[in-house]
């Protein structure tokens, strides 16, 4: 019996051992593996003694901080993302530092002076959803995908799906992607029209005949025919598919191949959201938190807003421009749409009578009166030492706190997830009855000692708000 027992407890142990054995063996093979794996929620860098670390982006509070709230709202419909893209055209320029090697977690390197790895694009997106959070959940789980995968060839296809939809689209020719479209897809001479067919500016007239209203838009509005994303290239040029693409290129065609994407699927005909994305690139080989040459591709739709805090005089430059029916750029761009724009009770415009933003991801019922995802794209080379931080709202935040409050009320925080969590609060008690989000990046220049342009203010307004909501 003794000896029979003794068989059985060698049995379990060499099992056990055998799925410890395997655990720690596919553990170690994903830690190893990780710098070929190509989207990432951590950032890869060594340390002075050779050691290689891992670090989280959206865990590491030192480094990005993020809060986010329904506020007064029923659903949260914000969204985000933090990750690390490597990109196909950086493959071949892959440092071979933290290749093959044991990588160890760690959430409290701050100071340390710490090596990053070649080629690393921190990507940092914000996304704030309306009339539903399909569109937003979908961007979040998918976007960075589209951004690392898209190639040259798909550029047709894409294009000429957007020509289909017709109306505002019907010779949509992106200046960005000009040089991937192949001739016959360049070509956007106007095609003679059937007799029989309807001109787009005779269908809108009958559209708004009557007095605008989202239930009207609702009935009015065809649904747009379920598109699907065509990869095969209209050309024969077989080299599209191997031409490299600038990042300018590579995130315009992944935002409209997505946007495709959520308009093949009917339910999300009146749904849509906002992005924001911020692209961050060491081009020396520190980290993105203490290096000195640093490029940042924003990418933006909608009106969430990405700022900078200038580290030498404390004040915020604003990365991107909202897409609101009264900005001058929009109105020049729609004015051939046929669109027309109405101010509510509460005095905001509407273009179409329904929509706060004139572009957008998903929102496809409104797609052909000139609702693009085509996003506006700047490229910012700077000094990494003059800049502190950066911070990404959506407008629950933007709707009470000026671009100049959000960054003073950050300065002093001791870390960026503080710092979003303050100014979430802060937006909060100022009386915002929208969703919020803030997500706060350190930059080299965090720490640095800069004025409070609007303390007084700040305090001034809380003192206002605070008596009014005692009467």
């Amino acid at each position: 019996m003794a000896n029979f027992k003794g068989v059985i407890s060698t049995i379990i142990t060499k099992k056990f051992n055998t799925r410890l054995s395997n655990s720690i063996s596919s553990l170690t093979r994903n830690f190893s593996n990780s710098s070929i794996l190509k989207s990432q929620e951590y950032y890869l860098a060594r340390s002075p003694k050779g050691a290689n670390y891992r670090l989280h982006l959206a865990k590491s509070r030192h480094l990005v901080g993020i809060r986010t709230t329904r506020g007064t709202r029923e659903y949260n419909e914000d969204r985000y993302q933090a990750m690390v893209l490597e990109l196909s055209d950086n493959k071949t320029k892959r440092d071979d530092v933290i290749v093959n090697q044991p990588i160890l977690d760690d959430k409290n390197i701050e100071n340390e002076e710490l090596e990053g790895k070649f080629g690393q694009i921190c990507y940092f997106a914000l996304f704030d959803g309306h009339g539903g959070a399909q569109c937003a959940d979908h961007l979040t789980a998918n976007l960075h995908k589209q951004i690392e995968s898209v190639e040259a060839s798909d550029a047709d296809g894409i294009v000429t799906e957007f020509r289909n939809i017709g109306g505002y689209f019907r010779r949509f020719k992106p200046p960005v992607l000009e040089t991937l479209l192949s001739p016959e897809v360049a070509d956007i001479t106007p095609k003679k029209r059937p007799n029989n067919q309807k001109s787009g500016r005779e269908s809108l007239r009958k559209f708004s005949s009557s007095t605008p209203s989202p239930t009207m838009l609702t009935q009015t509005l065809p649904l747009q025919t379920a598109p699907t994303v065509t990869t095969q290239s209209l050309s024969s040029h077989s080299n599209l598919s191997t031409k490299p693409l600038t990042l300018e290129q590579r995130l315009t065609l992944a935002y409209l191949k997505i946007d495709i994407e959520l308009m093949s699927v009917v339910e999300y005909n009146s749904i849509g959201s906002t992005a924001s994305a911020a692209l961050i690139k060491s081009l020396d080989k520190r980290p993105f938190w203490t290096s000195n040459d640093i490029e940042i591709t924003i990418a933006h739709v909608g009106d969430t807003r990405i700022l900078l805090c200038d580290a030498e005089n404390g004040n915020s430059i604003q990365l991107t421009f909202d897409h609101h029916p009264g900005s001058i750029s929009e109105v020049e761009r729609l004015s051939k749409s046929g669109g027309f724009i109405i101010t509510d009770s509460f005095g905001a415009e509407m273009y179409l009578g329904s929509l706060a933003n004139t572009r957008s991801l998903g929102d496809a019922r409104m797609k052909r009166f000139g609702i693009s995802a085509e996003p506006e794209i700047s490229i910012h080379h700077m000094v990494g030492k003059k800049f502190a931080f950066m911070v990404l709202v959506s407008d629950g935040i933007t709707s009470v706190l000026s671009n100049q409050e959000i960054v003073d009320y950050l300065k002093d925080c001791d870390n960026p997830t503080i710092g979003a969590s303050k100014l979430v609060d802060l937006a909060d008690e100022l009386g915002s009855n929208d969703n919020m989000t803030a997500m706060v990046i350190r930059l080299p220049g965090w720490g640095t000692s800069m004025p409070d342009h609007t303390k007084e203010l700040r305090k001034y307004r809380l003192d206002q708000n605070f008596t009014s909501r005692r009467r």
